[in-house]
């Protein structure tokens, strides 16, 4: 971005010619974590270093910039493809750097911006770069929403009002909707960095998993400049931000826009490109061009998010499918599947058994599902997708569910939203037929499953809670119930994730009623 300026006359480390190749030789040495580490501190060393002139600080600033390109690639990769190999500790210090790393760099463009704001001496010569700075400024504000949805915020509110203050700050001097450079490679505008943060805020991530959030963003910057900002709300701009940052970004029917500093956004020309790539994948199973978010990211996921994007940008509201009604009950909750099949199916577990139980409380209920507190103390292994076992209050039969959304305040209480599977079960083996037996991934010895009372039983129906990879539409089963046997041809795949199969079968050799309308019956009785 800038060429190095020679000389020394600060006590900073970087603040001579020859840094880079210091900075290179240094990093070298450490870990990416720790890497990250130092050149957050180097930033964080710009704010009280003296008589570093305010261009000097924006060469500093630009080549750890640079230099932590890569690094923070890595590491993103690490959390997000790794994440179910990572232990705690490990994904807290991934976590815990690369947020402190994209903090310290917001932190250091705005003091560049400061001091052009303020007149320092020799500020005046930002003056051609104060669009890049701004650009990159809010970019770096936008990195630490994202990992804060990583965990399912809350988003600072910090972040909102820096953001809002740089975006006022390019428009009184005129460049909010100058091209500037992100990388050689990447060039942005202040309001397409705005609107960036603003429209993943509004895509309702505490719905999403981890890598959709990331796929989402993705999406996001490839679509930026649709995106439309506009004084009054139109059908291509129903969203409300607020630049004093006072509140988060919502939907005008949520949030008035008669206050000053309010504007309406919305997703403009983005929701039909995101239709058409929807409509390339369900053709072609590839995504257009202006939708190339690069390599890494399942097919499956990519539009399973994608749909996610439409419902959320649509300009009619999403509407539940039930009415939430107000109900306050605690519930005991465990998870892991081997533990959520032991309690929905009623099996003996054998000791010594280390329960993951933990006590929640539900704050509403609909036909569908729960919405619950889960205090900060608990719920620490809680993700989008997590398949759980519910207890309710004095009953003795558990549901499964399965959580679909999670938002944390600032004391680090949870709030999820639960999708009820079914309440209750009957523990059911599984085997592969003998004609598909071989590459079957059902053991030979069988697999417990949990044939779940949604089964519609007189039409032939069931319904089976399986480990994770146990479902195949190619493969017949054979399904032992008490003392008779019957043979299962797949019908369809209902749920799938990395823990679980959800599938329907078709019975295809009808029991007597008395045997399997006894397990189904069983278990809706049961609960």
């Amino acid at each position: 971005m800038l060429g190095w300026i020679k000389g020394s006359s600060s006590s900073h480390a970087l603040d001579r010619k020859d840094a880079k190749a210091v900075l290179t030789e240094e990093l070298a040495r450490l870990n990416p974590v720790a890497a990250l580490d130092e050149l957050a501190g180097y930033l964080n060393d710009i704010k009280t270093t003296e008589s570093l002139r305010p261009k000097r600080i924006l060469e500093i600033v630009d080549l750890i910039d640079r230099t932590a390109t890569p690094i923070q690639r890595k590491l993103g990769y690490e959390y997000l493809a790794g994440r179910e190999d990572l232990t705690k500790f490990r994904e807290n210090r991934v976590w815990s750097a690369t947020f402190a790393y994209y903090k310290e760099l917001a932190d250091a463009y705005r003091f560049c911006l400061a001091e052009y704001q303020m007149g320092a001496g020799g500020a005046s010569a930002l003056k051609g770069m104060l669009p890049d700075i701004a650009c990159r400024a809010i970019r770096a504000c936008a990195a630490q929403m994202k990992w804060l949805l990583f965990r399912h915020g809350p988003i600072e509110q910090r972040l909102w009002q820096e953001i809002g203050s740089i975006y006022r700050l390019a428009e009184t001097l005129g460049f909010a909707r100058a091209e500037s450079k992100i990388t050689a490679q990447l060039k942005s505008t202040v309001e397409r960095e705005l609107l960036r943060a603003a429209m993943l805020a509004v895509s309702s991530p505490d719905a999403l998993l981890t890598v959709q959030i990331e796929i989402a963003d993705r999406v996001i910057d490839r679509l930026s400049a649709s995106f439309r900002l506009a004084a009054r709300p139109s059908s291509a701009t129903f969203y409300v931000l607020d630049l004093s940052g006072s509140r988060a970004p919502g939907r005008l029917s949520a949030i008035p826009a008669t206050e000053s500093e309010t504007c309406c956004f919305g997703p403009g020309d983005a929701f039909g490109k995101v239709e058409g790539g929807v409509r390339l994948m369900d053709q072609r199973k590839a995504l257009p061009q202006d939708l190339d978010i690069g390599e890494g990211f399942e097919s499956e996921a990519i539009h399973a998010t994608l749909i996610h994007l439409l419902r959320y940008w649509s300009p009619a509201p999403t509407e539940r499918r039930d009415a939430r009604r107000r109900h306050t009950e605690p519930i005991t909750v465990v998870h892991d599947f081997d533990e959520v099949l032991a309690a929905v199916a009623g099996l003996f577990v054998e000791s010594p058994y280390i329960s993951n139980e933990e006590e929640w409380l539900i704050e509403n209920e609909s036909e569908g599902g729960f919405g619950a507190f889960v205090e900060h103390r608990q719920g620490a292994w809680l993700k989008v997708g997590k398949l759980i076992a519910i207890r309710r209050d004095e009953g003795t039969a558990w549901g499964a569910g399965v959580v679909r959304r999670i938002s944390m305040d600032e004391k680090r209480n949870r709030y999820v939203g639960i999708e009820m599977l079914a309440h209750g079960g009957t523990a059911v083996t599984i085997m592969a037929d003998a004609l598909s037996a071989k590459g079957s991934a059902v053991s030979a010895r069988g697999e417990v499953c949990v044939l779940l009372p949604s089964s519609v039983v007189n039409s032939g129906e069931a319904v089976l809670l399986m480990r994770a990879g146990l479902f195949s539409p190619a493969e017949r089963l054979l399904m032992s119930v008490y003392d008779r046997k019957y043979s299962l041809r797949p019908l369809r795949i209902v749920q799938q994730s990395a823990e679980f199969d959800l599938g329907c079968y078709r019975i295809t050799e009808q029991p007597r009623r008395s045997n399997i309308s006894q397990a189904c019956e069983a278990s809706e009785s049961s609960s």
